[in-house]
Formats: structure tokens, sequence, C-alpha cells
């Protein structure tokens, strides 16, 4: 059975093809894609054993790939080889892993491993069947997940919106975005959520707004061309809620 590669990078794409056309001579041929649509394409037309994904690539991301991949094909093993392992991905990934039956096999590594540890990396998720996560990463994979709300209210604290216009555009009652939000609070610094000695004090000396801001951007939750798309979004419901707003008073 063949093995598909997606990287939108030339040269790393033909590579990592010359490197697993020597090393794993019976899943051959390797099929080569440049973007995530033709990802997705080639695989439900060749059905290769396992997928090699990059994440960042235009058209679609490899998670969204990922995401329609296992929609069609659950037992398609999928590798997620990176320079970005952004936990605003990782949180996806899990999330999209968790939801699939049977859920599927997959590997999570960062591209600057040297080849033999990534050889071993592939052969333990192609061969054995074995889910794989770059040692890098382990805690980011063990982290609360965060719901669609909290990853979606994390982008909409660094674009500055109040917890009044954060309700209106959820379609929440303002104690429904409190309470979700302290919920997000205690995700993002689990060993505070069960209280310390320092608790009173830290309550008055931090803005957890900034807090939680400052620890996603650490973290890799939110990222520019998240924020560059939520903003533009945004923009347009905001024009839309002004109107709104304005004749609700009249």
């Amino acid at each position: 059975m063949p093995i598909l590669i997606a990287e939108d990078n030339n040269a790393q794409r033909h590579y990592l093809s010359e490197l697993l056309k020597n090393e794993f001579v019976l899943h051959l041929p390797i099929i080569e894609a440049e973007d995530g649509e033709m990802a997705v394409k080639l695989t439900l037309e060749n059905r290769p054993t396992l997928c090699i994904l990059d994440i960042q690539m235009p058209k679609l991301s490899g998670v969204k790939a990922a995401r329609a991949i296992w929609r069609e094909l659950p037992k398609t093993r999928i590798i997620f080889w990176t320079q970005f392992p952004h936990e605003i991905y990782i949180n996806e990934i899990r999330k999209i892993v968790r939801s699939t039956e049977p859920q599927p096999t997959y590997g999570f590594i960062h591209k600057n491993n040297p080849e033999s540890r990534f050889l071993r990396f592939v052969a333990a998720v192609l061969e054995d069947g074995a889910d794989m996560i770059d040692p890098l990463f382990k805690d980011s994979f063990q982290r609360p997940l965060l719901t669609e709300f909290e990853t979606e209210a994390l982008r909409f604290l660094a674009l500055g919106l109040s917890n009044w216009a954060i309700a209106r555009k959820c379609s929440l009652s303002l104690r429904g975005v409190e309470s979700r939000l302290a919920t997000l609070y205690e995700k993002l610094f689990a060993e505070d959520s069960a209280g310390t000695e320092d608790e009173s004090y830290d309550k008055l000396a931090y803005n957890p707004r900034t807090r939680a801001f400052c620890e996603a951007l650490k973290r890799g939750l939110i990222n520019a061309d998240e924020l560059e798309k939520s903003e533009a979004e945004l923009a347009e419901w905001l024009s839309r809620d002004r109107r709104k707003f304005k004749e609700e008073k009249r």
C-alpha cells in the first residue's frame, strides 16, 4: 500500500519522498501532494496506508485535510510533520481524533528530528499501528482540551472584545460568558485552579484576560494567521451588530 506526502515546500517534499522510497520499499509508490486540497483528493483516490501531512499548507491546512480524510477513511494512518507545533493545531488534532470512529492511528513530529529518529517514528505508526508523539510535545498533548467556545474566546480576548460583545457575538448571557471564561482561565492555569495561599493576592495583582492572552501566545494557542482571519470576520460582524444596536436603541 502506498504512502502519501503532502508538503508545499518542493525541496522538503522531494527529500522526504526519496528517504521513504529507500526505507519502505513495500509501501510504494510514494504519492506527492503540494497542498491540502490535493492531499485529500489523492488520498480518497489512492487510499494510502499512511499520509504524512505538513500542517501549514495552501488551500487547506494539514489539520483540516486530516479531518476530511478521516471522515471518509478513518483507518488511514496520519503523521503530522511540522515546523510549527503550536497548541492551536494540537488541540484541534486531539478533538478530531476523539470524535473519529474507529479512533485513528496518528503521529506528531517536529521536522528538525534526525533522519534515524524520523524513520523509526514512521515505522512505528505505519507498521506497528502505534500512536507516536514527539517527546518535545508530550505536555501539550496532555493538557486540558479547549472547547470551540474557549478557542474562539481566546481570539476575542486578543482582539479586545468585552464580555458584553462576546455575549452578543455568541448568543449567550453575560453571566454565561463570565462562567465560560472562568473555566477557560482554570484550564490555562491548571496549577492555580485548586487555589493557593497567594490566591487572594493574585486576584488583585493579575488581570486574568491579559494573563490568558499571554499564556495563549506562549503556548501557540493563537497565532498571527488565525488572528488575521478572526479580525476580518469580526469587522464584518461588528458592522452588522453596530447597526443592530442602533436599531435596538430607537
